[in-house]
């Protein structure tokens, strides 16, 4: 009898631990995490916070309020449930804002700025004077890459891929399909 109390005595003490180890050590240990300046990484240390959660929040900033997460597709249930461990910087407009441009600058420095290369694009179709036909068995590598849509590699290819019969023989060259075919057919000629 005596081994049984002790038995249940030891089973309800290490359920006491658990019990307090699990609902008071995170509550005491976590400090709440800024979401207009949280790395990705804390934010993934969020409970119901995915990687992919996490670049949604980063890429929303700034928030006025943690309610606002709802922006990064965050579901009410989701919000109410991280509200203590996360809060929102009371830093001044100006403050979010840097924080937003620097967040942007950083995503678009690490992705490539596409927009760019499609005004470069448009731009390079714009430096052939108007009427201009560019013969692509003979043109060298950097009249190629004034068409639009066309880059360095492209050109290359262009070049390798060498005679062409008509001009949509070059949707032949791997990566020149019939959306690049057809933003350079008004400037390109095989005579």
């Amino acid at each position: 009898m005596l081994k049984h109390y002790y038995s249940l005595s030891f089973a309800l003490l290490f359920s006491a631990l658990f019990i307090i180890g699990a609902v008071v050590i995170p509550l005491h240990a976590a400090t709440p995490v800024d979401i207009n300046s949280a790395t990705q990484k804390e934010l993934e240390a969020i409970k119901g916070i995915s990687p992919a959660t996490a670049k949604k929040i980063i890429a929303k900033r700034p928030y006025k309020s943690v309610s606002e997460l709802s922006r990064a597709g965050l579901t009410a249930k989701t919000i109410t449930a991280i509200k203590p461990f996360v809060k929102v910087s009371k830093g001044n407009a100006a403050g979010l804002a840097a924080t937003a441009t620097k967040t942007t600058t950083d995503f678009t420095k690490a992705t490539g700025d596409l927009t760019t290369a499609a005004k470069s694009a448009s731009s390079a179709a714009a430096k052939l004077a108007p009427g201009t036909k560019v013969n692509i068995n003979t043109a060298d590598q950097s009249l190629l890459e004034k068409l639009p849509e066309i880059g360095p590699v492209a050109a290359k290819a262009i070049i390798e891929g060498r005679p062409y019969n008509k001009i949509e023989d070059v949707m032949k060259i791997k990566g020149i399909k019939e959306m690049t075919f057809n933003a350079i057919k008004d400037y390109i000629t095989v005579k």
